[in-house]
């Protein structure tokens, strides 16, 4: 027990003095989060629109009214319309004449104009009906079926982000450090003494462990202080979800230690492995942006369930038997393949 204890505290030491590694682990998640926090959890302003009015504006101020998000703003002609839209000043742009509506976007606005474009379609609806005196025919009205009222997208990128945390430490744990250690003979002089090669192995697996779970844990309070998100959390699936996700990270680590002998080489397929599973799993992008093809690629994936599990575990998603199968499936792996090729991971050559 003391030869375990030495290496888990050598071990911890060695991360806290190996920089790029320190950061890759604690701090690489931290920038996603700033990254994706100014960019999905910012608060919207209203959408601004700009307005020439040729005609009575009376029937279309009544229909603007009842749209408390957009902001109107008048201009005299259409030429001091459209400079403003170009240096976007605006969102969008309308021309009213008595008779007929024309909206004016920027076309560069790719990823916001068919909101706009929306918005445009309901304005000249609720004129015409107003013009024709009749109330519209089926009145809509949004209702939230999940568990958090105010879900954002960002709710949905950190859980996702704190799985990426989780398995990029747990695949760096025997992709890279054991294959380092193999490489630099230090794992040739510890096999020497008397610990065992297993205690070695879970010095080195429970702090790169711990690291990941340190990494996810400043992640989710970095969220929730710096952008005021709320989760509902639910401890004891988390710390699940939190355990099989490592376990099963630590065992695709050790079967590509065994694949891939040198260290560099090692650490590098994992960085690819990680990442390109975090692209395919929606976490980076939204999972809709993919096609139909990649999509079904992506559930097939551990890293896509394990994210899953994790956002079910902060009240983000509902959860789904599925989710719970394929974490106990994938922690289950883990310990498999490390009981595999734990034994090979231990040779010094």
């Amino acid at each position: 027990m003391k030869g375990f204890f030495a290496l888990f505290f050598a071990q911890f030491r060695i991360l806290l003095r190996n920089r790029l590694d320190l950061f890759l682990t604690l701090g690489f998640p931290l920038v996603f989060v700033l990254l994706f926090g100014f960019i999905f959890a910012a608060p919207e302003g209203p959408v601004r629109l700009g307005a020439v009015f040729i005609s009575s504006r009376e029937p279309l101020l009544q229909v603007l009214s009842e749209f408390p998000e957009i902001s109107l703003k008048e201009f005299a002609n259409v030429q001091d319309l459209e400079s403003a839209l170009a240096r976007r000043q605006l969102d969008f742009g309308l021309v009213w004449d008595g008779e007929s509506l024309l909206f004016l976007f920027e076309r560069s606005r790719v990823q916001d104009n068919p909101t706009f474009h929306g918005y445009a379609r309901r304005i000249a609806r609720a004129l015409e009906l107003r013009l024709a005196g009749v109330d519209a025919p089926i009145q809509a009205e949004k209702v939230h079926v999940g568990k958090l009222p105010a879900a954002t997208w960002f709710h949905y990128i950190v859980p996702g982000l704190m799985a990426m945390a989780i398995l990029q430490a747990g695949v760096l744990a025997a992709a890279g450090r054991l294959a380092a250690m193999r490489e630099l003979r230090i794992l040739r002089r510890l096999l020497a003494t008397p610990v065992s090669g297993w205690a070695m192995l879970l010095g080195v697996g429970l702090v790169r462990m711990l690291s990941g779970f340190l990494s996810a844990s400043f992640t989710f309070l970095f969220a929730s202080f710096l952008f005021r998100v709320e989760f509902l959390v639910k401890p004891g699936w988390l710390l699940f979800y939190a355990l099989v996700s490592a376990l099963g990270a630590m065992g695709l680590g050790a079967g590509l230690s065994i694949l891939v002998r040198k260290p560099g080489n090692a650490a590098a397929a994992g960085m690819i492995l990680v990442q390109a599973m975090l692209f395919l799993s929606g976490i980076n992008i939204p999972l809709e942006f993919l096609p139909v093809g990649l999509q079904l690629l992506a559930k097939a994936l551990p890293a896509y369930y394990m994210a899953q599990g994790i956002r079910a575990a902060l009240g983000v998603v509902e959860g789904v038997p599925a989710n719970f199968w394929a974490g106990l499936g994938f922690g289950a792996f883990g310990i498999l393949s490390l009981l595999l090729f734990g034994r090979l991971l231990l040779r010094p050559d």
